[in-house]
Formats: C-alpha cells, sequence, structure tokens
C-alpha cells in the first residue's frame, strides 16, 4: 500500500507537467533575467566609476588643502625665524644703548663734580677779588 501510494505521488500527471512548465518558464525567463543581471552590473559599474570619481576629488581636494597648509606653515616659521632674528638685532641694540646710557650717566656724574668744583672755585676767586679789592681800596686810602 505504502508502494503504491508512492508510485501514485511519483506519476501523477499533474506534478509532472507543472514541473515542466515550471522548467519551460525558467528557461525564457533566464534571459529576462541575464538582461535584468547585466543591467544591474552596468549600474552597479556606473556607480563604482562614480564613486571613483568622487574619491579622486576628495584626494585632489585633500592634496590642495594639504599643500596650502604646508605652504602656510613653512610662512609662519619664516615670519618666526624673521620676528626672532629681528628680536635679536632688538636686543644688540638696547644693549648698546644700555651701555652708553651708563657711559652718558658716568659722564654726567664726572662733569657734575667738575661743575662744583669749578663754581666752589669761581666763588673762592671771587671772595679772593673782593678782598683784594677791599685791601686796595684801604691802601688807596
Amino acid at each position: 500500500v505504502q508502494l503504491q501510494d508512492r508510485n501514485e505521488r511519483l506519476y501523477q500527471p499533474g506534478d509532472q507537467q507543472e514541473k515542466m512548465e515550471k522548467l519551460a518558464g525558467s528557461k525564457t525567463d533566464l534571459p529576462a533575467k541575464m538582461v535584468f543581471s547585466e543591467e544591474e552590473k552596468l549600474k552597479i559599474s556606473k556607480d563604482l566609476v562614480d564613486l571613483q570619481i568622487e574619491t579622486n576629488k576628495m584626494k585632489e581636494q585633500y592634496e590642495t588643502e594639504n599643500f596650502e597648509l604646508k605652504n602656510m606653515i613653512l610662512a609662519l616659521e619664516n615670519r618666526v625665524l624673521e620676528l626672532e632674528l629681528c628680536s635679536k638685532k632688538v636686543s644688540g641694540e638696547r644693549d648698546a644703548l644700555q651701555e652708553r646710557l651708563h657711559a652718558l650717566e658716568t659722564s654726567r656724574k664726572e662733569l657734575a663734580e667738575e661743575y662744583i668744583i669749578l663754581k666752589s672755585n669761581y666763588l673762592a676767586l671771587g671772595k679772593e677779588l673782593e678782598q683784594e679789592v677791599r685791601q686796595t681800596a684801604v691802601l688807596a686810602l
């Protein structure tokens, strides 16, 4: 009985016919599927090319920005070096001016001392002159 059921299931004409129709339908669908597959491949290829173009644009933009930033860094480093050189020059000039100021202050102090000496000598000579004028006036009388 079981074998007979199996045989009936295996040899049912409707099932075989359905299988054949499916097979025939799938064979006719195969070129359509292949065309669809080719279209998908072309679309994917186009998307890939678009992505590569976009990637190249981004790389180019990165390289441009990187180049500009490196130039900016070099310019700023150059400016720093110029400022350091200028600072050294100004420091040297400041040191020379401080030395000159010190020399001028020393000279001023010496001149002030000489002035005091000359003034005291002048006053002393003025007093001596007055005394001599008085003595001459006393002797002339």
